[in-house]
This record gives C-alpha cells, structure tokens and sequence, in this order.
C-alpha cells in the first residue's frame, strides 16, 4: 500500500504510522527503542519519514502541548483542541506504517502538488488547522478521533525544531483512507489515469470535426485516439486572446519509454507520461480543416521509442 501512494506522487518520504497504547508496559520488538533524550512528537514523525521508529511514553515527549494533545495527560489550565479524550494513552508507537502492528493513524509529509493529487483521487480532503500543535493534534488526535482525514499546514514547533520545510504539509488519516488511496491508485495504475479534473471546453465544433476525421474522440478536456499503435491525448490551449495557439500530446506508456527533446518525462506509478507542446502556428496543421493533422501526430508518435 505504501509503496503504491509514494510511487502514484513521487514522495521520498515513507508514510508513517502512529498506533496509541493504554499499556505502560514497554513494546519489547526492538525496532521501537525509545529516544535517548525526550524529544518531540513532531520530530519523531519527521525522523520516522525517513525511516527510523520510536516509542514514547509520558517522559519521552518534550512538548508540553504534545502530551495533552496526544492523551498522555488531562488539559489543566487551558483546554488544548484537537486532543485525545479522555486521557489513557501510556505508550505511542512511530514508524513507517507497515512496520507499525495495526497502526490507528496513517501520515504523509506532503507538498501541495501531491496533497492536490490525493484529494483529487478521494474526491476531497478537508484541511483543519489553527498554526499551533499541528501533527500532534491537527495530523494526529484529530483523525484519530474523528475518523476523517485532514491536512495541516504545520506550526512553528513543526517547522523550527522538526525540520519541516515551508512547502510542505502534512496529511493524518485513519487507514481506511490510506487503502482507499491505494486501491484507486491501482486502478488508475491499470487504466492510465487522468491528467485534468476539468469538466468542460468550450472547443469550437469545426475543430472537433476535424479531429473526428482522424478517428480522435473528445473528451471533457482533451481529445484521445490510437496513433502507430500508441495512445495519444491532445489538449489544445489559448492565448490571452482567446484562440487556440498551442497544442499539447500527452502519450500515457506502460513500462519504460523515451523520446527527445523537447518533449518531458514523468514516472507515475507503472506507467511513464511523455508530453510536449507546439505553437499551432509553427507547426503548419490547420486545425479548422484538419490539414496536415494526421500527419503531424504521426511524425510526433514515431519519435517515441518504447
């Protein structure tokens, strides 16, 4: 599962998993020691990213927001939100989540672009956050009470003493959004996916005529067909004056592919995206007509070798 996100968005951080325990008892598996020195929640979650696994108790954590946030102890003078209620938690378990025994909370440090692409793919995560106890309450106790998933935009704490970096935020959840992910992750793995959540175009239909002629179909956003045996999206853009002045061919491969400059590579999931964009008015193709269309698309398909 974990492997099937981290490869859908690119992340070279692992998904951690937090599991809260009533026993004081400490966990004997080894790979959970406990710090040398308190430290705080925030950056055990950072230090479990990268791989390493932790558990605290009550004398482990050197925030004091954290230990009530995450039911170690009752609020005394201010009441602290979102936290664990009641307060029974004795041991917390931090670690890559397959490492974690049935974690109750899954994380991912995230950077806007994937948290776009996640929600996209669940059809929308709410984000709940104030600046303050941000991955022990926002990312933490509030999934874990709740059952939602949410995104935080950290806090101070996160960021001066965790090391979290100003593009990055950070997404809590239960495991089931976790599995839903990667299941939907597997199906778009299997069918290509989608580029644009775009849900209308306001094409010209002599355009769209003229790649009938072709055997392309239009989609919400884009037109696809089947060139040379490769599949071929195209999506055409306008300029500040409303016409259409640029093109772009998105070819979805399975496996490994390849193609010169200028057209770009992205990796997702089992299946590498090629794309590259045209000026109309260099390229010599009438789109209104459909002149020379065909024969464009062929010569951009032959330059991609699989």
């Amino acid at each position: 599962m974990e492997k099937s996100i981290r490869s859908h968005i690119g992340s070279k951080y692992h998904l951690v998993g937090v599991k809260f325990l009533k026993d004081a008892a400490p966990v004997t598996d080894e790979r959970f020691k406990r710090p040398k020195k308190p430290i705080m929640f925030c950056q055990a979650v950072r230090k479990a990213a990268d791989g390493e696994a932790f558990q605290m108790q009550l004398e482990d954590e050197a925030c004091p927001s954290a230990m009530v946030a995450l039911g170690f102890e009752e609020p005394v003078y201010i009441d602290i939100q979102p936290r664990i209620d009641p307060a029974e938690v004795k041991t917390v378990l931090i670690g890559p989540y397959e490492e974690v025994p049935d974690p109750d909370v899954g994380m991912l440090i995230l950077n806007p672009r994937q948290a776009m692409e996640l929600s996209s793919i669940i059809k929308g995560i709410k984000s709940q956050f104030s600046g303050s106890i941000a991955v022990c309450g926002e990312a933490a106790a509030l999934p874990y009470m709740e059952k939602t998933a949410n995104i935080s935009f950290l806090c101070n704490g996160a960021r001066v003493s965790a090391d979290f970096r100003d593009n990055e935020v950070i997404l809590g959840a239960p495991p089931q959004t976790f599995s839903d992910l990667a299941e939907k992750i597997d199906i778009l793995s299997k069918t290509c996916g989608a580029l644009c959540g775009c849900k209308t175009s306001d094409i010209q239909p002599r355009i769209i005529r003229s790649f009938g002629k072709i055997g392309f179909e239009k989609s919400t956003d884009y037109f696809f067909g089947k060139i040379g045996g490769k599949n071929i999206r195209i999506y055409l853009n306008k300029d500040f004056n409303g016409k259409v002045a640029y093109m772009t061919l998105h070819l979805p491969i399975k496996g490994d592919a390849k193609a010169p400059e200028p057209f770009k590579k992205s990796v997702r999931g089992k299946w590498t995206d090629l794309s590259v964009t045209y000026n109309v008015g260099d390229i010599g193709v009438e789109l209104n007509t459909g002149k020379g269309l065909k024969e464009f698309i062929e010569q951009i398909a032959q330059k991609v070798q699989i």
